[in-house]
């Protein structure tokens, strides 16, 4: 019954999270509560990959129009199969971006201040609708121009490129994946926020921006290996754009917080205290009667007696011990 009784409070543990920052919960829980998260991201992956295998014809055909006229083979007969199967799985995992930032979310719920659950819906529901802007950048802008620069500047006479329908499937899934998380930067910077508040001077600054350029430029140079300038620019600009406006929105919230913050911690005026001591007696009023104070001191404060500690070993004298008295001398 003891057995029985542990299970079901483990499990009934593992199904909230601390309501404050100062509750915590064993490691155990915590390991319980992702799992649980786990199994909800899974089983939304399942659906979506099953109603991607419903229309797999329209969606393979979307895929493989950004190649044009380009043919593809596979090397093994189960190939096919297996090029199905990950397409399906590939659809699942980016229809259920927002479920995945939502559990994810919440899991680290604690990190959060309070009334932090409106939050947490709409950065889910802004996170997805960012990764499908992002993807269809990707698709309509960026992956025909990376595929046109790739698959027709190293074409000689003895030279033709021969894709396998796996190479192109890995190739579009990470473009259309870096597409995706280009427009998640705002939401990065606003959580990061709400954990930890951010200055937005400091990630004005000239240190930080030249990083933020260097970096989407390099990855502007992986998503598009095109060396024209003005590729690279379409490519870059929309990840500076989008930390600018993280930028901006931390600014806001912080300023618009500002305000309710000093009005919660403005002191109010605090009551008149009695005087402590002899009051002086106003004319035409009575002194009250003064009440005998006993102050105490604290232990610590009081002085310890010195304890002599001997130097050496002949200081140490046994105490002779008390003797009984003999019952035949007082006979």
């Amino acid at each position: 019954m003891r057995r029985k009784n542990s299970r079901k409070q483990t499990s009934q543990s593992g199904n909230r999270l601390p309501k404050s920052g100062h509750d915590t919960l064993p490691l155990v829980e915590h390991l319980y509560e992702l799992r649980r998260r786990l199994c909800y991201i899974a089983i939304s992956v399942s659906l979506f990959g099953a109603i991607a295998y419903a229309t797999e014809r329209h969606i393979i055909t979307a895929l493989l129009r950004p190649a044009g006229t380009q043919t593809f083979i596979y090397t093994s007969p189960i190939d096919g199969i297996n090029f199905l199967f990950r397409v399906c799985f590939y659809v699942g995992i980016a229809l259920s971006i927002p479920v995945v930032v939502y559990q994810l979310l919440r899991y680290v719920q604690p990190l959060f201040k309070k009334d932090s659950g409106r939050l947490i819906i709409w950065g889910s529901v802004a996170s997805g609708l960012l990764a499908l802007v992002g993807m269809a950048f990707g698709y309509f802008i960026g992956l025909p121009a990376a595929l046109h620069f790739l698959l027709h500047q190293f074409i000689t006479k003895q030279i033709e490129p021969l894709l396998t329908i796996q190479a192109y499937l890995s190739f579009v899934t990470m473009y259309m994946v870096g597409s995706a998380l280009l427009l998640q930067v705002p939401l990065i910077l606003i959580f990061i926020n709400r954990i930890k508040p951010l200055k937005p001077q400091r990630l004005l600054s000239l240190k930080y921006e030249r990083w933020v350029i260097v970096g989407s430029f390099v990855l502007g140079g992986v998503m598009n290996p095109d060396p024209n300038l003005l590729h690279q620019v379409v490519i870059v600009g929309p990840l500076i754009v989008m930390y600018q406006v993280g930028v901006g929105i931390i600014w806001l919230t912080n300023h618009t917080r500002g305000p309710a913050r000093e009005n919660t911690l403005q002191p109010q005026p605090a009551a008149e205290a009695p005087a402590v001591g002899v009051q002086a007696a106003l004319p035409g009023t009575a002194q009250p009667a003064l009440k005998p104070v006993l102050l105490r001191t604290p232990a610590a404060s009081l002085p310890r007696e010195r304890v002599r500690q001997p130097k050496f070993i002949s200081d140490i004298r046994p105490r002779p011990a008390k003797r009984l008295p003999d019952e035949s001398s007082a006979i």
